[in-house]
């Protein structure tokens, strides 16, 4: 069975008379959204999917954290002033787009690429439930009960607590009303007013009254207890940093439990993914990240979710866009082929296809056969289109989903993937060719010349069988070095795409006149 549906089944267990149940994910718009983050949102899809299929009829809900303050200018995003450091991502003027926020900008990024993996949560945004006073009560019980969160917080720490610090401990941030910023510090409540006395380090001073249009937020191990209680959420992924003994998790689900009665939801804790070759854990602040646009130019959806899909959240995993794509790309459509092949296949395979929306019933050109046809043709994707409408009625969609993803690839990640075709013969390599080779080319000449009709597995084997031994080894050594005759008279190399293919996109004129004289 798969992880995602032993998730969902224990849920049913324990809320068999609950519909809508609330699974959540969420995320900082800190930057540009990375494969990392991606992993706390597809983790809950899962989930909700397989509740889905066993009957659930579950809440998914994505809370985008932009009511934190912006702590650092990632190394990535340029035109935002250093002085933006503390207000609230939703607060900071967006350089990219006039109408939008610094946090807007990330969120709306995010999501359209959601929406093409067909990821449709409902999304909550924190600065419109903390502005529009829902929380309000929260943030009072928070407020009245702030010594016993100060304690909460001291039997996860080292060092011993402090009766001074235990008194001038409040759980939230306050930003300024004058600019904006959270650099405040607290220097009365008044329980009985809710009302709040600060100084700011800019040298402001002001008052704020909560449920009056105040600026405050939970601290993080306090908000995010409080809405587990007001999102009813029963079950949330989160990361291996939250998820360490006395880490994030251990703490805000004592403050559930004692401050908001509440108990803490099924958690999946996940594990980092990194960038392929990089030692240093991927980060939105440094910049060295990839995200879900990136990963959406090269693999289908379904692809992506195979990826995620196939480890265990706990299991850690490198995404890499070199050569790595051809090899993940083979072992998925390997996979469909046998689901396709096998309608009758095992629950955990079955599970999967419908996890990560692969469609039996469509036929998608393979996508190694695609960059081979691009790398001979310039990356021309009409050209490899007609070539392979050629070899099987594909339609319009088929091979739009992944001639352009192949192309992207070429163009921006791959390696020395594209092939130059030799305009004339390199008659000082056909020179260097024994006279056995020479006699071999001048046949397969003659073969294309008097057999026009040849599909291409027969060419392919026409071509194995020009070589003559009965010791397989000879046979085989004599092939290769066939092979590599042809590659070196056209491509200049000496490996390349399979021989038909090369023989189609050259032509078969000019093929002929580099191979012999």
């Amino acid at each position: 069975m798969h992880w995602a549906y032993e998730a969902a089944n224990i849920l049913l267990n324990n809320y068999p008379d609950r519909l809508g149940l609330t699974c959540a994910s969420g995320v900082s718009p800190s930057g540009y959204i990375h494969v990392g983050n991606f992993r706390e949102v597809v983790t809950t899809y899962f989930v909700t999917e397989a509740l889905k299929d066993l009957g659930g009829n579950p809440r998914f809900i994505l809370s985008w954290d932009d009511y934190d303050r912006l702590r650092k200018i990632p190394a990535n995003v340029f035109g935002v002033n250093e002085d933006q450091i503390g207000r609230p991502y939703t607060k900071v003027p967006c350089a990219f787009d006039e109408e939008e926020s610094y946090g807007a900008f990330f969120e709306k990024t995010f999501e359209a690429d959601l929406a093409k993996m067909g990821i449709t949560p409902e999304y909550i945004y924190e600065t419109q439930r903390y502005e529009s006073g829902v929380y309000d009560d929260y943030i009072i019980k928070a407020m009245e009960q702030r010594r016993e969160i100060y304690d909460i917080l001291e039997n996860f720490r080292t060092e011993k607590s402090n009766e001074e610090a235990r008194e001038k401990f409040y759980p939230i941030s306050l930003y300024c009303d004058t600019c904006g910023h959270d650099s405040t510090t607290i220097t009365n409540y008044d329980e009985r007013t809710k009302k709040i006395d600060y100084t700011c380090h800019f040298g402001h001073t002001g008052s704020q009254v909560i449920g009056q249009k105040q600026k405050v937020k939970l601290h993080w191990k306090v908000d995010w207890p409080m809405r587990w209680k007001f999102e009813k959420v029963v079950f949330e992924p989160g990361g291996k940093d939250h998820s360490s003994k006395n880490g994030s998790f251990d703490v805000a689900k004592m403050v559930a439990k004692k401050v908001f009665d509440y108990t803490a939801p099924n958690y999946e804790p996940y594990d980092f993914i990194n960038i392929k070759g990089q030692t240093q854990k991927m980060s939105s602040s440094a910049g060295n990240i990839i995200t879900l646009t990136d990963l959406l130019a090269i693999y289908t959806p379904e692809l992506i979710f195979y990826l995620y899909a196939k480890y265990l959240p706990k299991a850690q995993f490198d995404i890499g866009l070199d050569t790595d794509v051809l090899k993940n790309y083979t072992e998925f459509e390997r996979k469909v082929s046998q689901s396709r092949e096998n309608p009758d296949q095992d629950e955990l395979t079955a599970q999967m296809i419908k996890l990560t929306k692969i469609n039996l019933q469509k036929n998608y050109p393979s996508f190694s056969h695609t960059v081979s046809i691009l790398s001979l043709t310039n990356n021309d994707q009409q050209m490899a289109k007609d070539i392979l409408l050629k070899e099987a009625p594909y339609t319009s969609e088929e091979l739009d989903h992944i001639v352009p993803r192949a192309a992207y690839w070429i163009e921006n990640d791959a390696d020395n993937h594209l092939l130059t075709i030799q305009t004339e013969q390199d008659n000082v390599y056909y020179d260097s060719l024994s006279q056995e080779i020479k006699e071999t080319l001048n046949k397969l000449a003659e073969i294309l010349k008097n057999n026009p009709d040849l599909t291409g597995d027969e060419l392919m084997q026409t071509v194995y069988d020009l070589v003559k031994s009965e010791d397989k080894q000879e046979r085989r050594a004599k092939q290769k070095e066939l092979f590599q005759a042809i590659y070196q008279l056209t491509l200049k190399k000496n490996s390349g795409p399979r021989i038909p293919l090369l023989i189609q996109v050259i032509g078969r004129p000019h093929f002929i006149e580099l191979i012999c004289n």
